[in-house]
C-alpha cells in the first residue's frame, strides 16, 4: 500500500509539475488577458489560468483573449485534444511561429509583413498589446473604419472593431455547421489530400475534393428525370497528361448517365492522336477531322454527334470535378433550368489550385459586362441548336458569344455555388491571360456589338482601361425622357449649391428638372439660397416643414416630378462625369432593370458606394474605402454587375416600376429605406445595377450627421434593420449576388479564410 501511496503521489507530482510549467509558458507568452477572461461569459475570477485549462478542449470554451478561439484551433488539430495539449500553448510554442492563424480572420504571416515584425511569432501579442490601440489593420480583408460604418449600432471604438468581427464570424460559423470548412480537419478524417497554392499578396485559397456521399445511389433514384449528359470537348495538340486527365475526370463522375464526345481537329501532335486512339470505352465518341477547322467548327462536329438533353462542354486539358455532373443533375431537377453554371477555380500544370471565382446567381447585366457564367456550362442541347451553336469569326470568345444567344432564349438559369470545374493555367490558355491571345479582344468588343444589335438596343462598346480586353456596355437612353433629379435638403446651403451647380454646369444630357424639397430650412443663409434656386428655370423647390422622413420626402418629390425617370440624389453630392445622367437613363430603361446607382468616391478619392451586399450581420457597402482605381473580383467593382441594392444618395429608376412596387416606404424614415426598396425591386424580377464609370463625390450624409453619435440613433438603426429583415426574411444573411462561398462579414468578395 505504501508503494502505492508512493506512485500516485509521484505521478500526481509530475501531474502538477506539468501544469505548473504549462501554466508559467502561457504566461510568459503574454496571450492570457486574465481580466478580459474573467469578464466574459463562461470565465472565472478565480484562478482563471487553470479554470481555462481545464475547459479548453470544450464545444463552448471560453477565449483566452480576445482573438484566441480554441475550438476553431482545435478543429485544425484534433490531436492536440487526443493528446491534452492545450491549444493555447501549443500556438504559443508552435503554431504562430509556422504561420498558423488564431482565429478564422487573423493572418499572423499577413499582419508580420503588413507591419514590418521580424516574423509570425509574436504578431497576435503584437496585436493585442499594441496593434489594435495605435490602429493597425489586422488583416488584409478588414477595415476598421469601414466596419464600425457599416455597424453604427454597435457603439464600438476602432480598437474594438476586429475583436468583435472576430467572435461574430466564430459564432455564424459555428452556426452554419460546417459551411466555412477546416481543410486541416478534413484530411485528419481521412480526406484526399488538398491541393493549394499559396502566394504571398494573395488571398489563399485550398479545393478539397469532395467525398462521395453513401447515399448517392437513392438520391439518384428520386429524381423525376435523369438527364443525359453529351460533354464535348474539341481536342488540338494538347499534352497527353493533361488530355487523359480530362477524360480521367470525366470517367470519375458520380453521375452516371454521360457520353463524351472528342473531336480532334487534325492535331499535328503525335502523342495527342495516340492518347485518342488508345481510348476504349463505350461511352466514348472519339472523331478525327481530315483537316484543321477551329475551334468552333470542332465543338459543333461533336454537337452533331451529341444524343443527350444537355451539353457540358469541357476544354481538352481541364477536369471536371467528381461530382459535377451529380450536382448539375440534382440543380436541374430541382429547378427544370434549361441553362445551369457552376463556380469555377484555376489549376496549373502540376495540379495545384488557386483562384476560385465564387459567382453571382443569374446576373444578366454582369454577362454583358464579363463572361463571368463561363465554367461549368451546362446547356440543354435544343436550346443550342435553336441559338445556332457556335459561330466562326469569334474565336477566343465562341462560348461567350454562344451564351449571350442562348440566355436570349430562355430565363430558366440556375447557379450551382460550388466550384465544380478546374480551369488549366497554362502559357497559351486565356485562363492564365487575356493577353495569351489578343484575338480574343476583338470577338469581345464585335459579339457585344451584335448582341446590342441583335437584342434591338441602341448603345455602344467601350474598352475599359483598367481591364485590357475587356469592354463596357453603353446604352443609349431611347428618346430623351425628362430626368426628374429629386434633392431633399435642409439648412445646408453651401453643399446644396454646390450640387445643384455641378448638375447644371457638369451635365450634358439637358432634358432634367431639379426638384428640391426643403425639410424646414430655418437658417438665413439656406433661405436665401432656395430663394436664389427658385429663379432658375430648371428648378422647382417644394416645402415639406414635418420631421424628417427620406422615404415620405422622396414619395412628395416624386409625385409632383413630371419625369419619366426619377433621379434621387442626395444635396451633399457633386457631378464628376459628364455624361451621368445619359449613362443612369440608359441602363433605367432597360426592361430587366430596376434601380440605377452610381460610384459614389469620398472627397479624398475612396470609394465610398459601388453596390450593396447584404451579409450576416447586415446590409453594408461593398469595397468601402478601397482605392478607386483598384479592380478587384474579377471586374465587380470596374464592370457593371448587378447587386441585391443600391444607395439612395443616387439611384435612378424608371417612374412605371417605381410606382409599381409602391415607393418608398416611409415606415423607414432614416435608414434602410433604399436597401428596402431595392429588395422589393428584386423580388418583383428586376436586377438593381450600378453604373461603375459614373462617377459623384459624397460628402456622406453632411445633411442629417452621423447616424451612430449617439445610442439613440444606434438603437434607431437596429429597430429599422430588424423591421427590414422582418418584412423580407428570405433576404436574411442571404445575397443572391454575393456568394456563400465568399467571407459572410466582409465586402472584400475574399473566399472565407480556410
Amino acid at each position: 500500500m505504501s508503494l502505492l501511496r508512493a506512485a500516485i503521489s509521484l505521478l500526481t507530482g509530475r501531474t502538477a509539475r506539468r501544469r505548473a510549467a504549462a501554466e508559467a509558458k502561457i504566461r510568459a507568452s503574454g496571450l492570457f488577458d486574465t481580466a478580459w477572461y474573467a469578464g466574459q461569459k463562461g470565465g472565472r475570477t478565480r484562478a482563471p489560468l487553470r479554470h481555462f485549462m481545464a475547459r479548453a478542449f470544450r464545444e463552448s470554451a471560453p477565449w483566452p483573449n480576445p482573438l484566441f478561439d480554441p475550438v476553431f484551433y482545435c478543429e485544425g488539430h484534433p490531436d492536440l485534444k487526443r493528446m491534452r495539449f492545450n491549444p493555447l500553448l501549443h500556438y504559443a510554442e508552435y503554431g504562430e511561429a509556422e504561420g498558423r492563424r488564431p482565429n478564422l480572420s487573423f493572418d499572423p504571416v499577413w499582419y508580420a509583413n503588413e507591419h514590418g515584425l521580424d516574423g509570425p511569432e509574436g504578431a497576435l501579442r503584437h496585436y493585442l498589446t499594441e496593434g489594435a490601440r495605435l490602429g493597425l489593420r489586422p488583416a488584409r480583408d478588414f477595415d476598421p473604419e469601414a466596419y464600425l460604418e457599416n455597424h453604427p449600432d454597435l457603439g464600438l471604438t476602432a480598437a474594438q472593431a476586429f475583436a468583435h468581427h472576430v467572435r461574430t464570424t466564430a459564432e455564424a460559423s459555428a452556426g452554419a455547421k460546417g459551411q466555412i470548412f477546416n481543410g486541416l480537419a478534413y484530411r485528419a478524417e481521412g480526406g484526399e489530400r488538398p491541393r493549394y497554392r499559396f502566394e504571398k499578396g494573395v488571398q489563399p485559397y485550398c479545393y478539397v475534393p469532395p467525398r462521395r456521399p453513401d447515399d448517392v445511389e437513392a438520391r439518384l433514384a428520386h429524381l423525376g428525370a435523369r438527364p443525359l449528359f453529351s460533354i464535348v470537348t474539341p481536342v488540338y495538340n494538347v499534352e497527353r497528361r493533361f488530355l487523359e486527365a480530362a477524360i480521367a475526370s470525366v470517367a470519375a463522375q458520380w453521375y452516371p448517365d454521360w457520353e463524351l464526345v472528342l473531336v480532334d481537329d487534325c492535331s499535328t501532335r503525335a502523342e495527342t492522336r495516340a492518347a485518342l486512339e488508345a481510348i476504349d470505352d463505350p461511352r466514348i465518341k472519339v472523331r478525327f477531322s481530315p483537316h484543321n477547322r477551329g475551334i468552333a467548327p470542332t465543338t459543333n462536329a461533336a454537337l452533331a454527334e451529341a444524343t443527350g438533353d444537355y451539353v457540358v462542354f469541357l476544354d481538352n486539358d481541364d477536369e471536371l470535378t467528381p461530382d459535377c455532373l451529380y450536382e448539375l443533375a440534382l440543380c436541374i431537377d430541382r429547378t427544370g433550368a434549361d441553362f445551369v453554371y457552376s463556380d469555377e477555380d484555376k489549376i496549373d500544370g502540376e495540379g495545384l489550385f488557386s483562384m476560385p471565382f465564387f459567382k453571382p446567381d443569374w446576373s444578366p447585366d454582369a454577362l454583358m459586362s464579363i463572361m463571368y457564367t463561363c465554367h461549368v456550362s451546362c446547356m440543354r442541347r435544343s436550346l443550342i441548336e435553336a441559338a445556332g451553336s457556335l459561330r466562326q469569326g469569334f474565336e477566343g470568345a465562341q462560348d461567350y458569344d454562344l451564351t449571350l444567344r442562348v440566355t436570349e432564349r430562355t430565363t430558366a438559369i440556375a447557379h450551382v455555388p460550388k466550384v465544380l470545374y478546374h480551369w488549366r493555367t497554362l502559357p497559351s490558355s486565356l485562363a492564365s491571360d487575356m493577353a495569351a491571345k489578343p484575338y480574343a479582344h476583338d470577338s469581345v468588343r464585335r459579339l457585344k456589338e451584335e448582341a446590342l444589335a441583335r437584342r434591338g438596343i441602341p448603345g455602344t462598346v467601350e474598352p475599359v482601361a483598367a481591364m485590357p480586353g475587356q469592354f463596357r456596355v453603353n446604352y443609349s437612353p431611347r428618346g430623351t425622357p425628362t430626368v426628374s433629379i429629386v434633392i431633399p435638403s435642409k439648412d445646408n446651403p453651401a453643399m446644396l449649391r454646390r450640387c445643384v451647380d455641378s448638375i447644371l454646369k457638369v451635365s450634358t444630357y439637358r432634358s432634367f428638372e431639379i426638384v428640391v424639397i426643403d425639410n424646414g430650412s430655418t437658417q438665413r443663409p439656406a433661405l436665401k439660397a432656395l430663394e436664389e434656386l427658385r429663379r432658375l428655370d430648371a428648378v422647382t423647390i417644394l416645402s415639406d416643414p414635418r420631421p424628417f422622413n427620406y422615404s415620405a420626402i422622396n414619395n412628395l418629390g416624386a409625385r409632383t416630378a413630371r419625369g419619366e425617370i426619377l433621379l434621387f440624389l442626395n444635396d451633399d453630392t457633386e457631378i464628376l462625369s459628364p455624361d451621368w445622367l445619359e449613362r443612369l437613363v440608359g441602363y433605367a430603361q432597360r426592361d430587366h432593370v430596376g434601380a440605377v446607382g452610381a460610384r459614389l468616391l469620398f472627397p479624398d478619392g475612396k470609394i465610398q458606394h459601388c453596390g450593396i451586399v447584404n451579409l450576416y450581420d447586415g446590409p453594408g457597402h461593398a469595397f468601402y474605402r478601397r482605392n478607386d482605381d483598384q479592380v478587384a473580383d474579377f471586374g465587380r467593382n470596374t464592370l457593371e454587375f448587378d447587386w441585391i441594392a443600391v444607395t439612395g444618395a443616387c439611384l435612378a429608376i424608371e417612374r412605371r416600376k417605381f410606382a409599381a412596387v409602391g415607393g418608398f416606404d416611409e415606415t423607414l424614415p432614416v435608414a434602410y429605406n433604399d436597401v428596402e426598396l431595392c429588395f422589393r425591386l428584386v423580388e418583383a424580377g428586376y436586377f438593381n445595377v450600378v453604373c461603375q464609370n459614373v462617377r459623384l463625390v459624397h460628402h456622406e450624409s453632411v445633411t442629417r450627421g452621423d447616424d451612430q453619435a449617439s445610442r439613440e440613433k444606434r438603437e434607431r438603426l437596429r429597430r429599422d434593420m430588424m423591421r427590414l429583415y422582418a418584412r423580407h426574411p428570405g433576404f436574411l444573411a442571404r445575397d443572391p449576388f454575393h456568394s456563400r462561398n465568399l467571407n459572410p462579414l466582409s465586402g472584400l468578395f475574399l473566399p472565407n479564410p480556410v
